[in-house]
């Protein structure tokens, strides 16, 4: 019988930093560019894996200060950096939790400022590319 498992609580880190607090959606997409492998004796087309080319999308609720969220992230714009992201709350890999770490993800830009009246701030943040590995204990 098939069962469905809702993402509720989903844990983030970045670079090493818990937001898991401040994180309001999460995102993994795994991601191989697909290489045509057909040779003439095919009667059909074929593909392999190429490069991956994966991406990470969140939205953080935005906090001003030292060590926070927008101070953080403007040191972070620009470079590559780590990712985990975890299916629920927890931070320990299980077989209903799988987790996502990312190495060498790239974040191209930030919004630090993104207020409306009445609102509180938030920040899209993508980051793309790098190397994942898929862990489940």
């Amino acid at each position: 019988m098939a069962t469905t498992t809702v993402l509720s609580q989903p844990a983030l880190l970045i670079n090493s930093v818990d937001y898991s607090d401040q994180c309001t959606s999460a995102t993994v997409t795994i991601n191989f560019e697909s290489l045509e492998a057909t040779s003439f004796a095919d009667g059909a087309r074929k593909y392999t894996a190429g490069l991956g080319n994966h991406e990470v999308s969140c939205t953080l609720m935005l906090a001003y200060g030292a060590a926070e969220v927008e101070d953080n992230l403007a040191a972070l714009v620009g470079t590559t950096t780590s990712l985990e992201v975890y299916a629920t709350s927890s931070t320990t890999a299980a077989a209903d939790n799988p987790s996502y770490t990312f190495s060498g993800a790239y974040l191209e830009s930030i919004t630090p400022i993104n207020g409306s009246l009445g609102e509180l701030q938030t920040i899209d943040l993508t980051f793309t590319g790098g190397t994942y590995v898929r862990a489940t204990s």
